[in-house]
Parts: structure tokens; C-alpha cells; sequence
């Protein structure tokens, strides 16, 4: 005899958050004091052509802080170079690292630049670090050139990613953005949406606020969360879609 399973999926998911609030919580005393913001990490171009990555590091702390970007990983094809750039400011190709202050509410650009000679694939991987803390941020960046049509939007390679709200900490608004581009299938043509939702919840694990559940399309969205009615605190923005789950902290300050 078949017995039902949706209690146990339910308590699995919710024992999952649980582990992913405990997680937060215990590293709630070292959060990094700056933000690294950009749209995509994947980039498409053409062959024999300059691909860039573009991002922008904010200082979320009340004091300056000197932020270092390390390129850990340079894989690339023969005869490909990149460069890091932070502000107006591109170093050489043999420069793997840099750094920079930034002071309180402040920030600066900070981006790849890839010559291409050729076709093919590349990734350069960033991380970025105060260097007063321990705390780092890796980035991958994946850089595709001449093997996709670029206006072929069905072809981006698969991904699902919360991206850090701006601002946080917040007051009382925040804008909560994250990428989709994962194409399941194809009805006559036309791309079919899938199920995502975006939940609120607070230090105790409650739902306070649904922001979206049902249907999207892939690609970026933004929403955002007024929190005018709500008291100060921790609140964390969950993103689930499908099989794919992801937990970020939020700090409402009034």
C-alpha cells in the first residue's frame, strides 16, 4: 500500500530552512561590510571581439573600508588575456590583484575585461575581500565567445541565482533581484514559465510577507519589499524554484 509522502517533502524543506537560518545566525556577527552587485556572470560575445563583466562594489559599513579583488582563476584559451578594472582604472594582464577604499555609502566599478582571439570558452574567477576581514566573496565569471547566436535567448546556460538585495541594511525599502535562465521545455514554439516563489520570513521562521508565487519567465527580476509596517530585524528572502533553493538575510534599521 502506497503512503503519502507530502508531510515528509514539507518537513524536509522546512528542516532546510531551519539549517539555512541557523547557518545565517551563527555568522550573523561577521557580515561582510560591503555589497558586490552586477547583473550577470555569464557573458556571450562574438569571436575575435573584447568581453567585458561589469559590477559594482558599494560599502554598506559606517566606516571606509579597503576592499581588495584577487583573480584566483584565469582559464582561458591560448591567446586570450583579461584584465581587472577597478574605477577608471585597468592593470595589466600579468596584475592579478588590486585594491581600493571606498568610503562609508560610497562605491566603485569593478570589472573583466577579455580580449578574444578566436572562439570558445573562458572563465576568470574574482575574490573580493575586505582586507580587515576574513570574509570573502568568489565570483565566477563565464565568458562564451562566438559559439552561440547572441539574439538566441533560449541558448544562455542554466541558472538560478538570488542576487544581494540593494540596500541592505534597509529602510524601509529594498529591492530583492534574482536570475533565472533555466528553459525547461518547448510547447509550439513558445517557452513555458515555471513555478517560483519569493517568501519573507522572520527570525522565528513565519512567512510575513509572499512577494511572488506562480508562474515566471526566465531572465532578471527585480521586486521590491516595503517593510513600512514592519519592526526592525532580521528577515530572510527565500527564492525556491523547483529543485533549487536559496536563503538570504535582509536588516530592516528604522
Amino acid at each position: 500500500m502506497d503512503q503519502p509522502v507530502g508531510n515528509n517533502n514539507i518537513m524536509i524543506r522546512y528542516l532546510s530552512l531551519i539549517v539555512g537560518f541557523t547557518f545565517l545566525l551563527a555568522d550573523g556577527t561577521r557580515d561582510l561590510t560591503f555589497e558586490f552587485n552586477y547583473t550577470s556572470s555569464e557573458i556571450q560575445v562574438g569571436a575575435d571581439s573584447v568581453g567585458a563583466f561589469n559590477g559594482t562594489i558599494y560599502n554598506i559599513s559606517s566606516d571606509t573600508v579597503t576592499i581588495a579583488v584577487v583573480r584566483r582563476i584565469n582559464s582561458l584559451p591560448n591567446n586570450w588575456t583579461s584584465s581587472i578594472c577597478l574605477g577608471a582604472i585597468c592593470y595589466y594582464v600579468t596584475v592579478d590583484s588590486a585594491s581600493t577604499q571606498i568610503a562609508p555609502g560610497d562605491s566603485i566599478a569593478c570589472k573583466i575585461l577579455v580580449w578574444i582571439s578566436g572562439s570558445g570558452i573562458g572563465t576568470v574567477q574574482l575574490d573580493l575581500f575586505d582586507l580587515s576581514s576574513d570574509e570573502h566573496l568568489l565570483v565566477d565569471v563565464n565568458f562564451y565567445a562566438g559559439l552561440l547566436a547572441l539574439n538566441d535567448e533560449s541558448s544562455i546556460p542554466n541558472k538560478f541565482l538570488l542576487l544581494p538585495a540593494f540596500p541592505n541594511p534597509f529602510n524601509p525599502t529594498t529591492t530583492i533581484r534574482f536570475e533565472i535562465t533555466s528553459y525547461t521545455q518547448q510547447l509550439s514554439g513558445a517557452e513555458i514559465s515555471r513555478n517560483t516563489s519569493l517568501n519573507i520570513y522572520d527570525i522565528r521562521g513565519r512567512v510575513v510577507k509572499t512577494l511572488l508565487s506562480g508562474s515566471i519567465n526566465p531572465g532578471y527580476h527585480e521586486i521590491q519589499w516595503n517593510a513600512s509596517n514592519y519592526s526592525s530585524g532580521i528577515y530572510f528572502v527565500e527564492l525556491v524554484g523547483g529543485k533549487n533553493h536559496q536563503i538570504q538575510k535582509l536588516i530592516l534599521v528604522k
